[in-house]
């Protein structure tokens, strides 16, 4: 769409665009069908897919192909389920917390804060690959994801059944993983280049579930605030932007998270209690990302209600939101209702 990438730049920079931005992640067969005139197959999604974003929508953070259906075996013996747009790893298993701290702290203690050849290389193919899929998707905004203290990389590899365990039996060991992922993150992002052309990030980091933290707010507060903070400013002081995402309900850890120097808030899951008037209210200068529900309101409302919805979304937040799904637009949700949510954007300017 015409001046996305000016607008998004807008509520970057804490100024009112013309209008909400629109901010998704396009995993719809029914949507980018729409906006490209084709039906997206396996075989032409990489010459397919990309095109739909520009016309759709102003920004997203995540770009992905569909796959076959079919479940694989991983190098290391686990399965891996493909469905057409997303995937399902088994975990790694332990024998016991002494068996998953033993292996953890091998892996502490083999961790090398030496900057090599090869560590730059990955650094410079990283922007590389951002300057690519931002000349794919032309004026769709594209915000590279981006790093941060690694609390849902740890949990997501054992499964949070596995993660209680440890938790308990083995805390330190958690949170010297945490301190490694930081370190490394900050030494990544001080390596950018001055002309590195990153404007914003998604810093990523499930953290909440429907219910609030997965730990206490106390906890966090102590061992992942801290550390997040780190991060942030190692951005800043690379004039590069950032917004933190995390499902669930983050309210108990909205301050903290703000304190910490987020500069935006994704995806804002409403039916998890996530207030976008209250977190307006509260920290007015955070922008939002997100905000319309799609567990039950996008797939199974009506366009009325969710042209309703995406409306006040955008008066609660006065201006300081890009409206989109509350986590990515999945293939359940029907192309009346996305087309609904994204006429209510253009015909609500600011």
């Amino acid at each position: 769409m015409d001046g996305s990438i000016q607008r998004v730049r807008a509520v970057l920079a804490g100024d009112m665009p013309d209008r909400a931005p629109l901010f998704d992640l396009l995993r719809n067969d029914a949507v980018i069908g729409h906006f490209t005139g084709e039906a997206v197959t396996v075989a032409n999604a990489p010459d397919v897919v990309h095109t739909a974003y520009a016309p759709a929508i102003d920004a997203t953070r995540s770009v992905r192909l569909p796959d076959n259906e079919e479940t694989v075996t991983l190098p290391d013996g686990r399965t891996q389920r493909l469905y057409r747009w997303t995937a399902w790893t088994e975990h790694v298993r332990y024998e016991s917390s002494a068996a998953y701290a033993a292996a953890k702290t091998d892996w502490i203690d083999a961790y090398d804060a030496a900057w090599t050849e090869d560590d730059q290389q990955s650094v410079d193919d990283y922007l590389a690959d951002a300057r690519r899929m931002q000349a794919k998707l032309g004026e769709c905004f594209w915000m590279p994801g981006g790093g941060a203290p690694g609390f849902m990389g740890i949990m997501g590899e054992v499964g949070l059944e596995a993660f209680s365990y440890y938790f308990i039996d083995c805390p330190d060991i958690i949170s010297q993983q945490l301190e490694v992922y930081t370190a490394r993150t900050v030494d990544w992002i001080s390596h950018y280049p001055d002309d590195h052309g990153i404007e914003a990030v998604m810093a990523g980091d499930d953290i909440c579930y429907h219910s609030g933290p997965f730990l206490s707010p106390a906890w966090f507060d102590e061992h992942y605030l801290p550390r997040l903070a780190r991060i942030m400013d190692a951005y800043h002081e690379k004039g590069i932007t950032v917004m933190f995402h995390t499902d669930g309900n983050a309210m108990p850890l909205l301050s903290g998270l703000v304190d910490a120097g987020i500069d935006g808030l994704n995806p804002i899951e409403v039916v998890a209690g996530m207030d976008i008037a209250e977190i307006h209210r509260r920290h007015p200068d955070l922008f939002m990302v997100g905000g319309i529900d799609v567990s039950y309101l996008l797939p199974f409302g009506t366009p009325a209600q969710v042209a309703d919805a995406t409306v006040k979304a955008i008066d609660n937040a006065e201006g300081r939101i890009m409206i989109g799904s509350s986590t990515e637009l999945q293939n359940g949700v029907p192309l009346d209702n996305f087309l609904a949510m994204r006429q209510a954007v253009l015909d609500n300017p600011y």
